[in-house]
């Protein structure tokens, strides 16, 4: 009989201090936390036909809804579910017994500021976990352990295999299976948006972006699909339907330029007065933000926002990863892409075409 079965476990704790517990920095939330577990457990995805079940523990935005879909590439139903940990194992159990193709079970919490007992208890760490799950004619040999049900999803798989102790960017293996790509698709027409506490007064959105523009975006910013033209050999990022080299449009093929290694070629600190009006609110609470001109690929570049690091600290020559964050609100609504993370704070794993 098919079932599924674990076959892969991302996990990814907010890095905005060193010590216990790190706290998300101002431009993660609980979406960008299971993002980046989530492409960390989708790494070397099989490729397997049809939508993905998404399975979502704990409180996440209205981004959700449809984010998890644009950031696959593939069409994704998402069902949500309450964020204790007995309700991780029901529902791990049930995903594993359903029928049909791959599913991700994803649950996130944001870390506890304040100890939950006493001053000799540290406060809770939290972050994000996801279970990768392939259907499978083989035993399932994946046990998660029994803890205390009073404990938050989170923490229950944040104890699962010696490796997931060693947050942030650990991932655990269970099993072996073949790597395969998976033809992306197109988000959802009209996704459910997010509204968000936005002083509209202090946002005069000087770079606008309608939705739809920034929704038909996403494969090229969140993803990094490219288009490589067969006839001339040259790539067009972010991909427009049109050869830049060449100006062919029908031999257009789709490629996934990668999200981490790439070479700082320019780097230049934004300080206050210099920024678009969208990051003023940014600047006014944190100061100054290094902007970095990042190349991806041979001749194939892209301006990233960094963070993870304080302004001044990156330099040309340097490695970068890059990460799914906030960027700025508009529309009474965040937008969302990815920013460059300096490769010794982490990585995240590609997510196939």
């Amino acid at each position: 009989m098919l079932m599924r079965r674990v076959a892969r476990i991302g996990a990814y704790r907010p890095q905005g201090v060193t010590g216990s517990p790190p706290f998300p920095l101002p431009d993660e939330d609980e979406f960008t936390l299971a993002a980046t577990a989530v492409e960390r457990a989708w790494s070397g995805e099989r490729g397997e036909p049809g939508p993905v079940e998404v399975h979502l523990l704990g409180e996440f935005p209205a981004v959700a809804d449809w984010g998890f879909a644009a950031l696959l590439g593939r069409a994704a139903n998402v069902t949500r579910h309450s964020g204790e940990a007995a309700e991780l194992t029901n529902t791990l159990r049930a995903v594993e017994e359903g029928e049909g193709g791959p599913a991700l079970l994803v649950a996130v919490e944001l870390p506890g500021t304040k100890p939950k007992k006493s001053a000799r208890t540290p406060a809770r760490a939290g972050g994000a976990v996801a279970f990768r799950l392939d259907t499978t004619e083989e035993p399932h040999p994946f046990t998660l352990p029994k803890m205390a049900v009073d404990r938050t999803a989170v923490a229950t798989a944040l104890k699962v295999g010696e490796g997931a102790r060693e947050l942030p960017g650990s991932v655990v293996l269970v099993g072996d299976w073949e790597q395969g790509t998976e033809a992306g698709l197109a988000v959802r027409e009209n996704p459910p948006r997010e509204r968000v506490e936005v002083d509209t007064r202090a946002v005069s959105e000087g770079a606008y972006v309608p939705h739809p523009r920034y929704l038909e975006n996403l494969p090229s910013r969140w993803r990094f699909l490219a288009e490589a033209c067969q006839a001339c050999q040259g790539t067009t990022f972010p991909a427009r339907g049109v050869c830049r080299r060449c100006g062919r449009r029908d031999a257009l093929t789709t490629v996934s330029l990668p999200y981490d290694g790439g070479r700082v070629v320019a780097v230049t600190t934004v300080g206050k007065g210099g920024q678009p009006t969208e990051f003023d609110a940014q600047v006014e609470s944190q100061g100054p933000y290094d902007v970095a001109l990042v190349e991806l690929a041979r001749g194939i570049r892209v301006t990233l926002q960094v963070t993870n690091a304080p302004a001044g600290t990156l330099h040309v020559g340097d490695r970068v990863n890059t990460m799914l964050r906030r960027l700025f609100p508009m529309e009474g609504e965040w937008r969302y892409g990815r920013k460059a993370v300096p490769a010794s704070t982490g990585t995240a794993s590609k997510l196939p075409s």
